[in-house]
């Protein structure tokens, strides 16, 4: 009986979000009221337990993607990100353009939405195209992938940071192992993109344009105005690098250094300090840096914040009950491997609901009380579910329209520039996530 209100209760969120259009915020604390209630919990414990959840997630997870949301609106509005992406491009070279744009996607949507990503990037590999001569949809998969890519594995954007703590996961840990997965899933993206499949299907050049042009040129000039390379990567590679550093090597009992360490490799203070020096890339910090750019900032993290927390108080729902040894020995008596759950159910609900984050939160609170018995590690989990969030984006994703109509394709070409590529994108970081498990 249990398993069967589960089940409706999953029905009924996909229908309030996909159907009836209904926030993710309502529709997740609607799920919570109403799985709680019909799996026999007083109705006072159902008010408790949600509130609970909402506040304790808010509390692991609120700063940290508060400040790499700001983190990466800085970057946004003084060039840094361009900055960062012109350096990358210069770097591997043009010769190497799909490798090139996809490691460019991949380290600007760290901080940066995927989305914001590309509208960034667009101008410039339509240049790309033009000056090497290179097939715009191979150009398109590469940094779609890229950007796509990070987004999804790599803390402090929001799904992982809310899935890691979700799952109670490590996100020093997880931002390693992200990066680590990450690797593979760009190379073969990037041969993907150079393929007969996406090359020889799609051979035309970007069209030349005007108002392409002008943005091209507009990129150029941020990029001419725009802070130093170095200080443009301080923001991102500070953080992470404490946070990571302090995960594997930091003892809150031991020496004096190792106090420090593990203090200043806490999420919350480690993307402080990112914040910090993202203050320090403007020529002159005004009021307008201070407080304008992180008021914008604040607005655009409002929303994710309420739906990470509201997934909280669903997921401390189900953890009230025995939904969880109900689904263990459901999913292990049909001998699918345990890696692959977080994986099939988050791709599963991303097909149906098109949200990334409403998949990784939602499946995030649904595995954790499975965790134990079925042997897999907190950051694993995060990063199988993300694997699954990213796949089979299609015409139910923001991110999906994004790239299509920026890029000028008709539908049937943006299901296999996007939608097959991020299938792939999910095996092949499966397979990584698959060899890793056996590492770690």
């Amino acid at each position: 009986m249990l398993l069967f209100i589960f089940v409706v209760t999953i029905v009924l969120l996909i229908l309030m979000i996909a159907k009836f259009k209904l926030h993710a915020f309502l529709s997740l604390l609607l799920a919570a009221i109403f799985f709680g209630i019909c799996a026999g919990l007083p109705l006072e414990t159902v008010a408790n337990t949600i509130t609970a959840g909402f506040g304790g997630t808010m509390q692991s997870i609120g700063i940290v993607i508060v400040c790499g949301v700001v983190i990466g609106e800085i970057l946004e509005v003084t060039g840094g990100a361009q900055k960062i992406a012109d350096a990358i491009l210069k770097l591997i070279g043009i010769k190497r353009a799909t490798y090139a744009v996809s490691a460019t996607g991949a380290f600007v949507s760290i901080p940066v939405f995927c989305d914001s990503g590309y509208v960034i990037l667009n101008p410039i590999i339509k240049g790309i195209s033009r000056r090497g001569k290179i097939p715009f949809a191979s150009l398109v998969v590469a940094l779609m992938a890229g950007l796509l890519c990070t987004h999804s594995f790599v803390p402090p954007t929001p799904g992982p940071v809310a899935a890691a703590a979700l799952l109670e996961a490590n996100i020093g840990k997880v931002m390693f192992y992200g990066i680590i997965v990450s690797v593979p899933v760009v190379i073969v993206c990037s041969m993907w993109a150079n393929s007969r499949f996406i090359k020889g299907a799609y051979p035309d050049i970007a069209p030349e344009t005007a108002g392409d042009l002008e943005k091209e040129k507009e990129f150029n000039e941020i990029v001419a105005k725009a802070p130093t390379t170095f200080m443009s990567f301080m923001p991102i590679a500070v953080p992470i690098l404490l946070i990571v550093i302090a995960s594997f090597f930091g003892n809150i009992e031991g020496s004096t250094f190792q106090m420090v360490l593990a203090f200043i490799g806490k999420p919350y203070i480690a993307l402080l300090i990112g914040t910090g020096l993202s203050f320090l890339l403007p020529t002159k910090i005004t009021p307008t840096v201070t407080s304008t750019w992180v008021a914008k900032a604040l607005q655009g993290s409002a929303e994710i914040l309420l739906i990470t927390a509201a997934a909280g108080g669903f997921a401390k729902v189900l953890q009230a009950t025995t939904i969880g040894d109900t689904l263990t020995g459901l999913i292990l008596g049909t001998g699918l491997p345990a890696i692959l759950i977080p994986y099939v159910m988050a791709a599963l609900l991303n097909i149906a609901q098109g949200s990334a984050t409403v998949a990784l939160t939602t499946v995030a609170g649904i595995m954790a009380p499975m965790l134990g018995t079925l042997g897999l590690s907190p950051e694993i989990t995060v990063l199988a579910i993300a694997a699954g969030s990213l796949s089979f984006c299609h015409t139910n994703s923001s991110y999906f329209w994004c790239v299509s109509k920026l890029a000028g394709f008709e539908l049937n070409q943006s299901y296999r520039v996007v939608t097959l590529t991020s299938v792939i994108m999910g095996i092949v970081a499966m397979i990584a996530i698959s060899i890793l498990n056996f590492v770690v």
